[in-house]
């Protein structure tokens, strides 16, 4: 089912699927904005170290500071490619506002692959709980995400982009399926 909006794109997917990586890339070629929803809202809250993000009231402020951005961007003018937080998806006020946004491009890779990248890029595979101490693993929590949510972002998606190839044919799969989608 296609968006009434198709001047803008908004990326959707578990953590690692490469929302980030590949919407700035497509970004830079289209040369259009692109705005990614994490990286605002740890900025407006002043969160700098990702592990702030586990503690409840961060999480709450940071999922109301999405909400804000999702709703700003909705009044932008002209073409971007947004990328918003994987959370999201899963309530039923923020779904109605990324509809608003454009046009919805689920972006999936599977999960042997965001693994792999992880380790690739040496991203801390474990988080300490800054509330409880206790330690968060990251490779558990992310099969978790991507048994849970998956569903949701396939059923929200008026798009799908397979990343499980290398970045650049990724790059290049998005900035041709938006050049098509814009023509129609």
């Amino acid at each position: 089912m296609k968006s009434k909006v198709t001047d803008k794109f908004v990326l959707i997917g578990i953590p690692n699927c490469g929302k980030s990586t590949i919407g700035k890339r497509a970004a830079e070629k289209l040369q259009i904005p692109f705005y990614d929803t994490d990286q605002l809202a740890y900025e407006r809250l002043n969160l700098d170290n990702p592990a702030e993000l586990f503690l409840y009231r961060n999480l709450m402020r940071v999922m109301e500071e999405h909400r804000k951005l999702e709703a700003e961007l909705v009044e932008l003018k002209g073409p971007a490619i947004i990328e918003v937080y994987p959370e999201s998806v899963l309530t039923q006020l923020d779904t109605k506002v990324m509809k608003k946004l454009g046009t919805i491009i689920h972006v999936k890779r599977d999960l042997k692959t965001m693994l792999e990248e992880a380790k690739k890029k040496k991203r801390r595979l474990v988080l300490q709980n800054m509330t409880t101490g206790q330690e968060i693993n990251m490779q558990a929590e992310t099969i978790r995400l991507y048994a849970e949510e998956f569903q949701h972002f396939e059923k929200l998606a008026d798009l799908s982009l397979d990343n499980n190839g290398t970045e650049d044919e990724a790059v290049e799969k998005l900035v041709g399926m938006i050049r098509n989608y814009r023509k129609t």
